[in-house]
């Protein structure tokens, strides 16, 4: 296996010695043999995993899923067929708790699919999944085309996968962090004009020196489903909050972590152990929301998970807790 500090040396080469900080983000987490996701994940949650997510902890999360899938079939009147697609299952433990908990009537006709970038833990999945009556694809454009284009979709800590651009405010603008790498003195950033910040970050009163994290990968991708995917709705929960000031109050760093053996790093650790930590970020859940309105989805609703496990029957569950329950959020927009 390449040594990190070889190929940092000949990727940042390539790059005439530095790149963006969501450059640097996507090879850490993406790169084919040297990502986090893609080669060096080992579990999620348990002793062995770096982090854990809802589903690995509960499954009352599966279970609220579950009803809210029933819900949908009923509310939009569908008979025959319906696929519900779970976009980056990690270990599989939400999609066993969903399958588990649909009525006999309405599981005989869900086709699950997967959406899955990461063969490692696809890996996992068709391990710990063995038995179910599951699909796997690699990209989203395919899972449709197996269904007519009309699809459930779900997600459970997607979109704090994706790659960010890092902003700083800096005399009064936003300036993007890139990176650059010297083989003997190591990384060190740079701190770049952004002319795209009025797009991306509503927050005026922000301090000075402060950091946030924006999503244009999410944004792309986003953009590419609706391409896709013609009619259904779209349940996505993460970590965030509403509003840029939920999310980064008294966070001047930003939000921007890492995640080694459940360990929480934060400020110059998120630059070590490049491919062998996971790196992460709150989702500022208005942005999100008002990108899919901007391409014809209709938001349903906004609350936090605790508010949805609660009108599921969940509501004293665990994740359903202060902690929890309301450091996550829940977003449900549709597509007619």
């Amino acid at each position: 296996m390449t040594d990190t500090r070889e190929f940092l040396t000949q990727w940042f080469a390539e790059r005439n010695g530095v790149a963006s900080f969501e450059d640097f983000m996507a090879a850490a987490l993406y790169h084919p043999k040297q990502g986090y996701y893609t080669a060096h994940v080992s579990e999620v949650g348990g002793d062995v995993g770096d982090f854990a997510t809802s589903a690995t902890l509960s499954q009352a999360l599966g279970r609220a899923i579950a009803r809210w899938i029933e819900d949908q079939i009923r509310i939009r009147h569908w008979q025959d067929e319906i696929a519900v697609i779970e976009v980056g299952a990690g270990n599989g433990a939400l999609a066993k708790a969903v399958l588990a908990s649909l009525s006999q009537k309405i599981d005989s006709r869900v086709r699950y699919r997967i959406v899955e970038v990461s063969p490692r833990l696809e890996q996992i999945q068709r391990r710990d999944l063995a038995g179910e009556d599951i699909e796997w694809f690699p990209s989203m454009h395919e899972a449709l085309s197996t269904s007519e284009r009309r699809a459930l979709i779900l997600s459970n800590e997607l979109i704090d996968a994706f790659p960010v651009k890092w902003l700083r405010r800096m005399g009064g603008e936003w300036r993007e962090i890139w990176v650059r790498f010297d083989p003997e003195k190591g990384l060190r950033e740079e701190f770049h004009n952004f002319h795209d910040a009025d797009e991306f970050v509503h927050w005026d009163s922000a301090p000075e020196g402060q950091r946030v994290e924006i999503r244009p990968a999410w944004r792309y991708w986003l953009k590419e489903l609706v391409f896709a995917w013609r009619e259904g709705s779209m349940l996505m929960i993460d970590y965030g909050a509403g509003s840029w000031e939920d999310v980064y109050e008294r966070r001047p760093g930003g939000s921007l972590r890492g995640y080694w053996k459940h360990q929480r790093i934060e400020g110059a650790g998120v630059y070590a152990r490049f491919g062998k930590q996971d790196l992460t970020s709150d989702v500022v859940f208005s942005q999100i929301a008002s990108w899919g309105e901007s391409m014809g989805l209709t938001t349903q609703r906004l609350e936090t998970q605790q508010q949805f496990l609660a009108r599921y029957g969940e509501g004293r569950d665990l994740m359903a807790g202060t902690g929890p329950g309301e450091a996550f959020w829940v977003l449900e927009q549709k597509r007619d």
